[in-house]
């Protein structure tokens, strides 16, 4: 499921398994080798000119891509902005959409962690990506796969909120009555607040239990503003969405019980351990940002939220110290006694 604001508002942070295109048109004619050639040296012109990073890049304007969607979407690039940097593309096809016609054709494409081997059986692959190349003023530009295969989807609108329903799925009305409502309450922090101006206007919604009202992706775009252009960490940018919206199918609290089981399973887990260690759970590090985020609100309101949203991990410790107006070692324990409230409550 896919949510969409109208093109005056704000509302949507994304999610992700992404595919990429656009509606199809173009003069007819037979198919030709010569085009299937052109159209494979158009990607790969497009692909070396990311230079390897691909997601810092994904909102560079090409030449070699569709101009309505470049003005449409500040990041353009739908699954170019989910690769990994230096990452290996194996192209695996490149095929006309309609064997009828030389107007548009498919080019799906593997992507491979950067130092490793393609078609390796004992290597995951990064991600595969499917975008469309067609005719525009005598020439072939790229577009996302995204709009084309969404065309034929139910369109729901709800305040200022425009959902785009899959076929096998079943509109839920209320839920995304309350979701236009968390969007659109500008001064309320918690669990059902929110305010936003997103990138791309869009969440992608995977769970069905949450469905329309798929709070934490919304947060995402929501909080957009208050971080870009500034360094942010983990702990904030996961913590503060869960805070608003819960994670991994978990509300807030439900999200602070499971951290309060992993730290008594755990006792060697702690907040400096949640902070500096990136391959601890990310539920964990999620429901631990949201703790602070709480804390922070109680502390100093929004403005405390706003900072800690726009403090990078190195700074973290001295920021929080100072809007929370103690050391870190009591801030620690603090913590850990409102992890244990909130579960028990």
């Amino acid at each position: 499921m896919i949510h969409e604001s109208r093109p005056r508002t704000s509302v949507f942070a994304w999610l992700a398994p992404l595919l990429v295109t656009a509606s199809l048109s173009g003069c007819v004619s037979a198919l030709t080798h010569a085009s299937e050639q052109a159209v494979r040296q158009v990607w790969d012109e497009y692909l070396a000119s990311k230079r390897g990073q691909f997601a810092v890049n994904a909102g560079k304007p090409s030449p070699l891509w569709n101009a309505s969607e470049q003005a449409q979407w500040p990041m353009y690039d739908l699954a170019g902005f989910y690769l990994p940097d230096q990452a290996i593309p194996e192209v695996l096809s490149v095929t006309p959409v309609n064997a009828a016609v030389d107007s548009a054709y498919q080019i799906v494409t593997r992507f491979w962690p950067e130092g490793t081997t393609t078609r390796d059986s004992a290597t995951k692959s990064a991600l595969t990506m499917t975008v469309y190349a067609r005719r525009e003023d005598r020439r072939w530009v790229l577009a996302n796969a995204l709009p084309f295969r969404t065309s034929t989807w139910v369109r729901e609108t709800r305040g200022r909120v425009t959902y785009r329903v899959a076929p096998a799925l079943r509109f839920d009305a209320k839920k995304a009555v309350r979701a236009a409502a968390f969007v659109v309450i500008p001064e309320r922090f918690g669990a059902a607040g929110g305010f936003s101006k997103p990138v791309n206007l869009r969440v992608f919604s995977g769970i069905p239990a949450l469905g329309e009202e798929y709070r934490h992706e919304i947060a995402h775009v929501v909080l957009l503003p208050i971080i870009r252009g500034s360094s942010t960490s983990l702990l904030a940018s996961e913590g503060v969405p869960t805070w608003f919206g819960g994670t991994a199918g978990r509300d807030f609290r439900g999200s602070v019980r499971h951290l309060d089981s992993l730290l008594r399973l755990q006792p060697q887990l702690n907040l400096d351990r949640l902070v500096d260690d990136m391959g601890v759970s990310s539920d964990g590090r999620n429901a631990a940002g949201a703790v602070l985020a709480l804390m922070e609100h109680e502390a100093g309101g929004v403005d405390a939220v706003r900072q800690y949203l726009r403090t990078p991990g190195r700074e973290i410790r001295e920021v929080l110290g100072r809007l929370l107006q103690r050391p870190w070692p009591s801030i620690v324990e603090d913590w850990r006694r409102r992890v244990d409230q909130i579960a028990a409550a």
